[in-house]
């Protein structure tokens, strides 16, 4: 938890400054789609908050927090690295990421990439003759800053975009925006911004808003759901839980399971012990149900997570990831 300063503004900081101004006055009052880009970005990172359902916006409080909410990153103790892997995707496509962040007396700064690809697609003319194979990689990196004052967290992420096709290459930018709030020792809140005034070339890229509420009701248990707003959707529910075995053995780990505490010097002793195992299970916005698992040492954790695939002709997901702690 954050230490509290009797400073004024509160009533749950001017609510999240009055809704951060309006979602930024929702992308002044929305344009309507006509082609849109870079869909890629809403298929979730990180095994843990994918299998709670991508219930994240008030629950990410490590490195993964830079996509879920920006403003999660400020519950960083120190140094974090995480990638992720998406195993048999299926139709030659692949996702990856990875993401690298540190704790500064100014904030932390992160820095995460996410790609998507898809090799051998089959080129054809106007009159359907094949004129060879071509691939399609899509790329955004985001550079990261979050900070607390008093209860509330607050980050962003400035975003830029690249696609390239056959070639030929196309970029633009966007900007994730969120706060958090500790309610109190049980429940913390979230909202988000994603994609803010996001655009590749010609192309939107959807916003979206997500709302969250996390629950800790027993040590090593956390129950979290989002109302999630994709820009001309409708409103999606995602929910999700999580529990931990063998909670509370190590003084340094607090009861949220955040981010262990590092000693300065480790033995290797050190870096495999406080071993945590946790179950989780979650519906996204869009109904699919899943499932996962992971391990957690006091300098590494690794998760899996089953997600149903959203259409007949993809495969079922089946994502591992991992976080290391310096």
């Amino acid at each position: 938890m954050k230490t509290t300063m009797n400073n004024t503004p509160s009533r749950m900081t001017k609510f999240y400054v009055i809704g951060l101004i309006m979602m930024l006055a929702l992308p002044l009052l929305a344009e309507d789609l006509n082609n849109s880009a870079a869909a890629y970005i809403r298929m979730g990172i990180g095994a843990r908050i994918i299998a709670m359902g991508e219930a994240g916006t008030a629950t990410a409080n490590d490195i993964t927090a830079a996509y879920w909410n920006p403003a999660g990153l400020a519950d960083m103790k120190d140094i974090e690295f995480s990638t992720m892997y998406n195993m048999d995707m299926g139709l030659d496509r692949k996702y990856q990421y990875a993401a690298f962040g540190k704790r500064f007396n100014f904030g932390v700064l992160a820095v995460n990439w996410i790609n998507a690809s898809v090799d051998d697609i089959v080129g054809t003319d106007a009159l359907g003759n094949t004129t060879g194979n071509f691939s399609n990689a899509d790329h955004n990196i985001a550079i990261s800053y979050a900070n607390s004052y008093k209860k509330m967290n607050y980050g962003f992420s400035p975003k830029f975009y690249l696609s390239t096709v056959d070639g030929d290459a196309e970029s633009g930018f966007g900007l994730d925006i969120g706060a958090k709030y500790d309610i109190n020792q049980y429940i913390e809140s979230g909202i988000m911004i994603r994609d803010l005034y996001g655009k590749v070339a010609d192309d939107r890229v959807p916003y979206q808003i997500s709302a969250g509420v996390t629950a800790y009701p027993f040590i090593g248990v956390t129950i979290a759901a989002d109302l999630v707003k994709e820009q001309s959707e409708n409103i999606g529910f995602a929910f999700g839980g999580e529990y931990w075995t063998s909670i509370g053995r190590d003084p340094e780990a607090d009861s949220k399971l955040s981010v262990i505490n590092i000693k300065e010097k480790n033995t290797w002793a050190d870096v495999f012990s406080n071993f945590q195992t946790g179950v989780r299970v979650g519906f996204d916005a869009e109904s699919r149900f899943s499932a996962g698992a992971g391990l957690k040492f006091r300098n590494i954790q690794m998760d899996y997570v089953y997600r149903l695939g959203n259409h007949d002709i993809f495969n079922d997901d089946h994502i591992i990831s991992l976080i290391l702690r310096f």
